[in-house]
């Protein structure tokens, strides 16, 4: 039985999660020694590398945060925080917020002076800058929701969202389920896509400058007659013109081939926010849609939208916002 996991950082760490990490480190480290040295004037390596260098900490930083970001349910997340409490279930059905016990410790620790505590506020700010989830305007359809909307999972045997799924990579309800992605070895859902599509934005820049530039080193490679010398100094004697162009194609290249696939999902993406969907109610619906006898389409599509909701996913009820009736899938 698969353990319930909080984080994408926790082990075991999947292939996935291993090759995008390693590939961004080598396509760094690449860049800094193969590529912007070698664009032919020092201004140019400067222009390059001032603007690579921000975009590649974006990069960073960014998976780190959709990887630390917990994306659970809120009525789950007991499970996660030992020694808090979960506070009576509130008008809407849903359980309410966990709060931590109150303790003589926690007394004590308020008494003391604030100099003393003054030290956590740093490393607290700067975990809480990874693992806070995206911060997102609250909708009063989400506040006011009726109990009759509050669903029951079996599997993580707790009250959730309407829109909450089951992951069975991750073993927990996510609220506002998109995917579970194997890159992050992470769900990503309402409380993470935000930094999710930020992260793939600024992916995107960043192999394109890796492609845009490594193209450029390529060309003045072979026309500038002077580039094996070029090479030789910075390099060393031990590198040839060919083994320095192999090495720059080679990681041009997996940047393109990396790039390809990422701009393909970032499109994908955007067409998904623009119908106001997500990716697991889009696999969702075309499932549906393949199911659909060819003599019963048209009558299926004309009522589509009026047609209760059940999810097999999560062992519950479930509802979508394109109010599809479906036969749900594991994510």
């Amino acid at each position: 039985m698969p353990m319930v996991r909080k984080h994408g950082w926790q082990l075991p760490a999947h292939t996935f999660q291993i090759v995008a990490i390693t590939v961004f480190f080598l396509l760094v480290v690449a860049f800094y020694a193969f590529f912007a040295p070698f664009l032919g004037k020092q201004i140019l390596e400067y222009v390059a590398v001032g603007i690579y260098t921000p975009v590649a900490f974006a990069v960073f930083i960014l998976y780190i945060r959709c990887t630390s970001i917990n994306p659970a349910d809120p009525g789950i997340m007991s499970k996660f925080d030992d020694g808090h409490v979960n506070a009576p279930e509130s008008n809407t059905g849903l359980q309410g917020t966990n709060m931590p016990a109150k303790t003589g410790i926690d007394i004590n620790i308020r008494m003391q002076p604030l100099k003393r505590r003054s030290g956590c506020y740093f490393g607290g700010f700067i975990c809480a800058f990874f693992v806070k989830e995206d911060c997102r305007k609250s909708d009063d359809s989400e506040n006011q929701v009726d109990a009759e909307d509050a669903l029951f999972c079996t599997l993580c045997n707790a009250e959730v969202r309407k829109f909450s799924k089951h992951c069975r990579s991750c073993d927990k309800c996510v609220d506002g389920f998109d995917h579970h992605c194997r890159w992050l070895n992470n769900c990503v859902g309402r409380k993470n896509y935000f930094t999710f599509f930020a992260l793939m934005t600024t992916s995107l820049l960043w192999l394109a400058i890796e492609v845009g530039v490594g193209i450029a080193v390529l060309v003045m490679c072979f026309a500038n007659t002077n580039a094996e010398k070029i090479i030789q100094d910075k390099l060393g004697n031990g590198l040839t013109r060919l083994p320095f162009a192999t090495i720059v194609g080679i990681f041009t290249l997996l940047s393109l081939v990396a790039c390809v696939p990422l701009g393909e999902l970032f499109f994908f993406h955007m067409l998904l926010i623009r119908k106001g969907i997500t990716t697991y109610e889009y696999v969702v619906a075309m499932r549906a849609m393949s199911e659909v006898p060819q003599d019963e389409e048209e009558d299926e599509r004309a009522n589509i939208i009026y047609s209760p909701t059940n999810s097999a996913t999560s062992g519950f009820s479930g509802g979508s916002s394109l109010g599809l009736h479906y036969k749900g899938a594991w994510c």
